[in-house]
């Protein structure tokens, strides 16, 4: 990038401009791009100086160098920031990135240490120790942690990142962690992993603005804003901070507007479909049925263990709960809710069909490693669309058989606490939470009578 600085031109390598601020890019190596989830390395400076951002861009090169030597060294490496080797440096030293004042001893160890180092590189020369630069005798991650023990690094939005993720119920779960790096990688992609303490309303705001510039729906700008806001609200929370959460009540511009309408299925289409499941008869058209006729969430019912499917009981039914490979969205979700119609048929079949030693209910889509809810979800709608009733394709998707349960059980005026409990939607009344729900054969009747219908 070339830039002029009074009269003179000014080059700096591994630099762009956007907005009036500069940003870092540099390509990550071939032989270590498999480690990465992206080719380029790149993140906002915060400055539109150029001096000051050629000092910040000097910085990032010798840490992202330490990094790579670190990587080639150790070929079961992964990447990790200059920052978390600093404070894993300060731990051998007995330190904490927020030393107390019973510290004072391992400091001033810490601190004698690369003084130590200091004079070795100057070998007795006192004009070399007075003027040698900390970069010149420390590694990157030496220089790191001593910033760090003085007090001169800002936290900034990654390391609330990685504290959210670290305190998370869900923290173990591989899929939550990666889809939430993808969400607040769309945050610092705009703004920059800036401190937390600069961060502002304005950057909220700016946030929006460009993701529904790029295309997103309002629906899904919505779902990353409360990701969002649980992480910074995560570090205000823990570190005791009474700065106001800068990403509370943004607003975002004809919220829901550009939201597709989800139509239920018709009566006609219903028995179609269903009539096509008997005729097809395989697993994907059995995992169909019991969508169908239980109102569950396609990934509930995906990630099913065999065992999941209590036919011998007084009420058949499905046992939805967390597994391993599977957690559930919230703690309502976690029910019993009876087989009956096309789900009791499909429940069957999907015993009879069962191996020796089988597992899981659904292993075209479920294995130890996870549950391919999406996988399914695509394979079922194509299926779908691919039926016809009166002449006319049915434009559906499998989440549409959630939709239209809640349509047919309030067509036959099943009180809305019961349609809850049947469908895991969370509850606003607290009372609810008390006892243990519905019976089985409460939920049954209700089911019944929609199935009379």
């Amino acid at each position: 990038m070339k830039l002029t600085l009074g009269v003179l031109r000014v080059s700096l390598k591994n630099a762009f401009l956007r907005g009036g601020v500069i940003y870092y890019q540099r390509a990550i190596p071939k032989d270590l791009q498999g480690r990465y989830s992206a080719k380029l390395v790149k993140t906002s400076l915060g400055t539109s100086d150029v001096l000051i951002a050629k000092r910040k861009i000097e910085q990032i090169n010798r840490e992202l160098e330490a990094e790579w030597a670190l990587m080639r060294g150790h070929p079961e490496a992964t990447p990790k920031s200059i920052q978390g080797q600093a404070i894993e440096l300060l731990r051998k030293w007995g330190l904490s990135p927020d030393p107390t004042p019973d510290d004072a001893d391992a400091v001033e160890l810490f601190r004698d240490h690369l003084d130590e180092k200091r004079e070795r590189y100057a070998d007795g020369d006192e004009a070399t120790y007075r003027d040698a630069d900390g970069s010149e005798y420390l590694s990157p991650v030496e220089i790191k942690a001593a910033q760090i023990i003085a007090g001169t690094v800002k936290p900034v939005l990654t390391d609330a990142l990685e504290l959210y993720l670290q305190v998370h119920p869900k923290r173990s779960d591989e899929r939550f962690e990666g889809h939430t790096r993808l969400v607040f990688k769309t945050l610092t992609d705009v703004v920059g992993d800036k401190p937390i303490a600069d961060l502002s309303r304005s950057d909220a705001h700016k946030y929006v603005a460009a993701e529904i510039a790029r295309g997103v729906k309002t629906g899904t700008v919505n779902r990353y804003m409360n990701t969002i806001r649980a992480i910074i609200g995560t570090w205000l929370r823990e570190k005791e901070s009474d700065k106001p959460n800068p990403f509370t009540r943004i607003p975002i511009p004809e919220n829901g507007g550009d939201a597709k309408k989800r139509e239920p299925f018709t009566g006609a289409e219903l028995r179609t479909l269903f009539d096509a499941c008997k005729t097809k008869d395989d697993d994907v058209r059995w995992l169909t049925a019991i969508l169908g006729d239980t109102g569950a969430r396609l990934a509930e019912i995906t990630g099913l263990a065999l065992d999941d499917l209590v036919l011998d009981a007084e009420t058949p039914h499905v046992v939805i709960q967390p597994h391993p490979w599977r957690s559930l969205k919230n703690a309502s979700s976690a029910r019993s809710v009876p087989l009956a119609g096309m789900a009791l048929w499909a429940a069957q079949r999907v015993k009879q069909a069962a191996r020796r030693g089988q597992i899981f209910a659904f292993p075209r889509y479920t294995s130890a490693d996870g549950t391919k809810a999406t996988h399914a979800s695509n394979t079922i709608a194509k299926w779908i669309r691919s039926l016809e009733v009166d002449g006319k394709a049915m434009n559906h998707t499998a989440h549409e058989l959630r939709h239209t349960m809640a349509d047919r059980l309030r067509d036959v005026q099943c009180p809305e606490d019961i349609r809850q409990a049947i469908g895991g939607w969370a509850t606003r009344d607290i009372a609810s939470k008390y006892g243990k729900g519905y019976s089985l054969k409460v939920m049954a009747e209700w089911l019944a009578k929609v199935r009379a219908i």
